[in-house]
């Protein structure tokens, strides 16, 4: 016999367990976001920089973050996005964090659907780059140092991945002026007067911000702020540790949505607001808005703070051993809390203003490829720009080089001087010994020079080799990441402005773009392989031009990579990391990356350092006052201590770590309570 039950149900409760399903179905179809931060700051004393080529660092001015972004659709593709107070991000860095996170989540995030993006600072450490030409700088690789960057990455995406929640996305885009200079101005000039007056000025003023709130509450949970600027605020003569002028707007930002609060020490991530502001098509876009001066001091400092009369350089041809750019401020650091507050005040007024909401069933695709350009064949896609009805004859069978540098980068620019004297911006001089040193190194053969074209080759790195590793390798990472209308192009390289432009514009011209589309150049990300300029750029003789490693039909090449890449996203039907466009091979001189540990430089590649143990001193102990200290101060009143301690290059490994706390003393609970550390950007 069947029993049948019979419920009778107050019809107030039926509606409202039928919200609550409904509910929750739209949240899991919804787009969610998540976002969290993790410090990166490693070694403080011992370290070149990586960005000068001679500028060694002793100190703190700010720490260094990880701000990172997970996201996923209603239909469970996964996607995360990472900006890094670095000056770049190395390739083997990439694969490595990819290969972490697959571990980490069953493949959910792998190095196809994370892509990893660097501020530019030129005041980081080095040590974490694969290849020997960038690694000999810090000098050597630090695998202390990488370990704690891919630890603090890969912890901050899988926070903000643990953070995830459903949001609203907002878009928002503005202009910010007097923050920007072209730092080659002549070499702009070479592009077509054409193509120059379709644009108001020589370098792009436009900020793009994506918003993200939380769709429940309306809580800010963080933001994104592209904008082309160099992180070289900050000189060579500078010698503390810092995220420059993107580091100070994201923290000028995250102060403001987190009520006034600074960041915790080292290995605190955070649920709370998260503002990145990476890099777009800044190759030849300087902070250091009142130009070129000549130098007045014999080091090559920038003379600061005195009262020298100043002396502009040419900014046609000039010595950059001589010749230094200038920011706004009455120093450097001035200076970039300057071109900072700039780019954060910005950001926020696009942040409140922003009203253009994204669908909440977004689209989100991915798709990642590595391959040897110099092994590519490929049609001048972008001699269509100019054409019309795209109907006009193009080139057809254009290809890349192997790596070389020309003469026109060693002379540096007037952001970072030369090494030597005897180079110069802006001229193609060569030297029958420097000439007669690279041949030793690597012959160039007349194949070479004609593939390289107009560039005067000064060392030929692609073709160098050490314990089977190249100098610089030609397996080039890319990426293009879409959410919803917004394309993002992830390039391994350093986009002049002209040179972005038309990449964005060839990629607006692909059939099936959607009309209320935007493409974003997000530079110097999963990779770095130096410059791109546009051909005419190429032919000149400054610095941009001699470091686009791969030879005049650079550009090329990525507009085609990168509208192959856009085609397979736009034809594809929506689903798991979409594209059928696949990796062409695994890059295979990160598979010998265990070889860089036979190179380690400074940091002795232990975290050690180069002195290795410590050493009070005889007589003194750790931490011993040396200096007295009065029992008050008053406001505005300077505090100088002085006391034995560790070296700073040691600590970087070690968690909740901060080398200043400032406290207060709460009379009410009766307990010091830290307002201040060493992250805050006024200590």
């Amino acid at each position: 016999m069947q029993t049948i039950w019979h419920w009778k149900l107050p019809m107030a409760l039926i509606l409202m367990i039928a919200f609550c399903i409904l509910s929750t179905i739209s949240a899991v179809q919804g787009f969610e976001v998540g976002a969290a931060m993790m410090d990166i700051t490693g070694p403080v004393a011992q370290v070149n920089t990586m960005g000068y080529a001679h500028a060694k660092l002793s100190g703190l001015h700010i720490r260094l973050f990880c701000r990172a972004f997970a996201f996923r659709d209603s239909a469970g593709n996964s996607a995360a996005y990472a900006v890094l107070d670095l000056a770049m991000v190395s390739h083997l860095l990439s694969f490595t964090v990819g290969k972490r996170l697959s571990e980490a989540t069953g493949g959910r995030f792998s190095e196809t659907n994370v892509m990893l993006s660097a501020t530019h600072t030129h005041a980081g450490p080095g040590g974490f780059n694969q290849d020997l030409f960038v690694a000999l700088n810090t000098p050597g690789f630090d695998r202390a140092y990488f370990n704690y960057i891919v630890d603090g990455v890969v912890q901050s995406i899988l926070a903000a991945d643990r953070a995830r929640t459903p949001a609203r996305v907002l878009s928002n885009s503005g202009h910010l002026y007097n923050a920007s200079v072209n730092r080659h101005p002549h070499q702009y000039l070479l592009n077509p007067a054409a193509e120059r007056a379709r644009y108001p000025t020589n370098v792009d003023t436009e900020m793009h911000l994506l918003r993200f709130d939380d769709a429940q509450t309306g809580a800010p949970l963080g933001s994104i702020a592209w904008f082309p600027v160099h992180g070289t605020s900050l000189k060579v003569s500078n010698r503390y540790v810092s995220g420059d002028n993107k580091g100070i707007a994201s923290q000028l930002m995250e102060r403001h949505f987190n009520g006034g609060r600074d960041w915790p020490p080292a290995g605190g991530a955070r649920g709370t607001f998260v503002a990145a502001f990476p890099q777009s098509h800044s190759g030849d876009v300087s902070p250091n808005v009142r130009g070129v001066f000549r130098v007045p001091d014999a080091d090559g400092a920038a003379g600061e703070g005195d009262e020298v009369e100043e002396v502009r350089c040419n900014s046609s041809v000039f010595k950059t051993f001589d010749c230094e750019s200038k920011g706004p401020g009455k120093d450097q650091y001035k200076s970039a809390m300057i071109i900072g507050r700039m780019q954060f005040q910005t950001a926020m007024k696009l942040h409140q203003s922003a009203t253009t909401e994204l669908p909440k069933s977004l689209t989100l695709s991915v798709v990642h490829d590595t391959r040897d350009v110099s092994e590519e064949r490929f049609p001048a896609v972008l001699d269509l720009l100019n054409s019309v009805n795209n109907s006009a004859s193009y080139r057809k069978d254009l290809r890349a080089c192997k790596a070389a540098i020309g003469y026109a980068f060693c002379a540096g620019t007037a952001d970072g001087k030369a090494l030597f004297s005897y180079f110069t911006s802006g001229t193609q001089r060569a030297s029958v010994l420097v000439d007669a040193i690279r041949d030793l190194l690597a012959k160039v053969t007349p194949e070479d020079a004609e593939c390289q074209g107009s560039k005067r080759i000064c060392l030929n790195v692609g073709k160098i080799f050490w314990s089977g590793i190249p100098f610089m390798s030609s397996q080039i990472p890319t990426q293009l990441l879409r959410i919803g209308p917004i394309f993002i192009l992830a390039l391994p390289t350093e986009v002049t402005t002209m040179a972005g432009r038309r990449l964005m514009e060839s990629l607006r011209r692909t059939e099936g773009f959607p009309n209320e589309g935007k493409v974003l150049i997000n530079g110097l990300s999963n990779g770095y392989y130096f410059y791109v300029t546009t051909e005419e750029e190429y032919n000149g003789s400054y610095y941009e031009a001699g470091a686009t490693l791969f030879g005049p039909h650079t550009l090329n090449f990525y507009a085609w990579h990168a509208s192959r890449m856009l085609r397979s996203i736009l034809t594809t039907k929506r689903q798991k990391n979409s594209g059928n466009f696949q990796p062409k091979r695994t890059p295979s001189d990160l598979d010998k990356s265990n070889r860089l540990d036979g190179i380690s430089g400074g940091g002795g590649g232990d975290g050690q350092g180069i002195n290795g143990l410590d050493f009070a001193g005889f007589g003194k102990n750790f931490g011993q006052q040396l200096l007295n200290l009065r029992n008050s101060y008053e406001q505005g009143d300077t505090v100088e201590l002085k006391f034995v301690a560790c070296n700073p290059r040691h600590s970087f490994g070690i968690s909740n770590h901060s080398f200043l706390l400032v406290q207060r003393y709460n009379t009410r609970l009766h307990r010091w309570e830290t307002v201040r550390n060493d992250a805050s950007l006024d200590t």
